[in-house]
């Protein structure tokens, strides 16, 4: 009995031996074949500085219909607005990157905005590309005091990252935007011109 036992324990080991090699192969095959193939280009952790400058698009016709001065002072401040955006972000898929920082923000002399925000990215096109298109939204919150005592923004838009060298890029966006001061909403279309400093020195 004992040596049947033996026995089958035994054959039982050799397998799960067997088993496990095979399984230790198929590892080791896959992993020679993704690192035989080209990695797909990542941005990693990188930051961007940027000045952006809208034009506030419902401004002519809210303008176009105030019939009073009284209802000329009532409406919403700044035909344009021009600021600065501070971020950090980290791409941990190449189809998606996620950044946040501060953005200044002028609209009229009692309104300087200061917002923190967060800018969620997705990524179009091949990974392999060196180009990163994207398409973004955008969404910020006051924390600062201003004439606004509530104020946030909310948008979309479509961009572009253009690495330079190892170290350093160029980005371009096109966005439009919600900006709402004290319940009051302003569209804003514009655009934004920034650097990026690149973490990832293998692009």
């Amino acid at each position: 009995m004992p040596a049947l036992k033996y026995s089958k324990m035994s054959s039982v080991l050799t397998k799960r031996y067997k088993l496990m090699r095979k399984f230790y192969l198929l590892l080791l095959f896959l992993s020679t074949l993704a690192f035989s193939q080209e990695k797909p280009a990542k941005l990693g952790i990188f930051g961007t500085l940027e000045a952006n400058v809208g034009f506030d698009l419902a401004d002519i016709i809210r303008t176009n219909m105030a019939q009073s001065d009284y209802e000329k002072s009532q409406l919403p401040p700044g035909k344009f607005n021009y600021g600065f955006t501070s971020q950090i972000g980290f791409q941990p898929f190449n189809w998606f990157a996620l950044s946040g920082g501060i953005r200044y923000s002028y609209i009229d002399p009692n309104y300087h905005l200061v917002y923190a925000m967060v800018q969620p990215n997705f990524f179009l096109g091949d990974p392999k590309d060196q180009d990163f298109l994207y398409i973004y939204g955008n969404f910020g919150t006051k924390i600062n005091q201003t004439a606004a005592k509530d104020a946030g923004f909310a948008g979309l838009g479509i961009g572009k990252i253009e690495p330079l060298n190892k170290h350093f890029g160029h980005k371009f966006q096109l966005y439009l935007e919600d900006q709402v001061l004290d319940g009051e909403g302003n569209f804003f279309i514009g655009l934004s011109y920034g650097v990026v400093f690149l973490g990832n020195k293998n692009l």
